[in-house]
């Protein structure tokens, strides 16, 4: 493990894009014709795992799809890549089941069933999906399982499903098998699809803030491939929430595992378990629900690691454009601070609009840095506000010893150095070095 002086500057980190040279090809499509739906604006998830068992992490790419009345003959689907070696990739998508035709959010990979075969579960603004390793091969077991997710009905009565973001995997009781918590954003149909406007005159994507929002969900594992949906007695049923980012830490050390669920323009909730498999939602006293001025943030993207060397968790938080990154630190067992401008990366953070968030220790020093995915939702926005842009640049910030974050990206290769929309991250070691 390199020794870095934290007055010394950062090491050399350099990413390089290997994009064309891999074998992938993938292209993400949204389904656009012209009438800006807003989940146009947020598609675009990735899952690494190592879907044969060969010891090599393999890429799934979540993909949007046709919209009714506009089917096309050859609909677009998720992708999935097999890892060759050597930063090789096959596209198995067929082969593994996996063309299948649905509007993507986010994806989570575990072995739920404990046959020793990664499964894979699927949110969509639609019926989610439940999709069963067997062997290589992945097998529809949504409704055999239960976890295709709720429903809601408009004023008059018509019910649509609900629309899933991002999930997790999380053994919440500690009997052995994966339960699943689920979140869900706000209540849309294209029939519901609301007309707002960045520039008084041209449509633009609507804002969650039009809608009224949804419960996560969440489902207990029996064991014998059934789920039972348990957001009322786990106490995880909030209407509230309009849900972009879910991840699970035993915050407190007590040996149980909390939920930390961010959320767009409502406050994030923090789930703490009672250890019986119910949880508290502490987030305004823990100091997480909303930022120092008490306001409600765009949260999107959300990561959890020890920051400082000494085991304080910190909560990441990617957010809208002019909120900053959330840099939620534990001060004391349920109290965090956001030391954002403390750590020196609220500045940086600003303007961009980060969708996707994670820790990494890129330089293997030992302590964790941030990565950032940015990219705004309106292709026009640069006429409105001329210090923003719709393709933004991907962010990579050093951790200095605990001591605080430098921005590195523009000393980090030719893979921060183009501007993406970016919506998804995901990291892991592809080549195995």
């Amino acid at each position: 493990m390199p020794s870095v002086d934290s007055a010394a500057g950062p090491p050399a980190i350099r990413f390089t894009d290997v994009t064309e040279s891999s074998g992938i090809d993938f292209v993400h499509a949204t389904g656009a014709f012209g009438e800006k739906l807003m989940p146009e604006s947020l598609t675009g998830g990735a899952v690494l795992f190592d879907y044969d068992g060969d010891g090599r992490l393999d890429i799934l790419f979540l993909n949007g799809t046709d919209w009714p009345g506009h089917e096309t003959p050859d609909p677009p689907t998720a992708r999935l890549y097999r890892n060759l070696g050597e930063m090789g990739f096959a596209d198995v998508t067929a082969k593994a089941g996996l063309d299948i035709a649905f509007y993507g959010m986010g994806g989570t990979a575990a072995d739920y069933d404990g046959d020793g075969d990664t499964d894979l579960h699927l949110t969509s603004v639609g019926d989610n999906l439940l999709l069963r390793n067997d062997q290589g091969r992945f097998v529809d077991v949504t409704s055999t399982a239960g976890v295709g997710g709720g429903r809601w009905e408009t004023e008059q009565g018509v019910s649509h499903p609900e629309w899933s973001t991002a999930a997790a995997w999380v053994d919440v009781d500690r009997d052995g098998w994966l339960d699943l918590f689920v979140g869900n954003y706000v209540q849309w149909s294209p029939e519901t699809d609301l007309f707002t406007s960045v520039d008084g005159v041209n449509k633009s994507y609507a804002t969650p803030s039009e809608y009224r929002g949804l419960t996560s969900r969440l489902y207990r594992n029996l064991g014998d491939g059934r789920f039972e949906e348990v957001t009322d007695g786990a106490g995880v049923n909030n209407p509230d929430g309009k849900t972009l980012g879910v991840a699970i830490a035993d915050y407190d050390r007590d040996g149980d595992p909390d939920i930390i669920v961010t959320n767009d323009t409502q406050p994030n909730f923090l789930y703490k378990n009672r250890g019986d498999g119910t949880f508290e939602d502490i987030a305004l006293t823990a100091g997480v629900a909303y930022d120092g001025a008490g306001r409600a943030r765009a949260g999107m993207g959300v990561d959890v690691a020890s920051v400082d060397g000494e085991g304080s968790i910190g909560i990441a938080i990617g957010n809208f454009s002019r909120e900053s990154l959330s840099l939620y630190v534990q001060s004391f067992e349920d109290l965090f601070v956001d030391f954002a401008g403390k750590k020196r990366i609220a500045t940086p953070t600003l303007l961009p609009l980060t969708f996707g968030v994670t820790f990494s220790d890129v330089d293997l020093d030992g302590y964790q840095d941030i990565i950032c995915v940015n990219g705004h939702l309106e292709p026009e926005i640069n006429r409105v506000l001329k210090e923003i842009s719709y393709r933004q640049l991907p962010q990579l910030f050093w951790n200095q010893r605990g001591t605080g974050y430098v921005d590195v990206s523009a000393e980090s290769g030719d893979a921060f150095g183009r501007p993406i929309v970016g919506r998804g991250l995901a990291y892991g070691d592809l080549d195995g070095d």
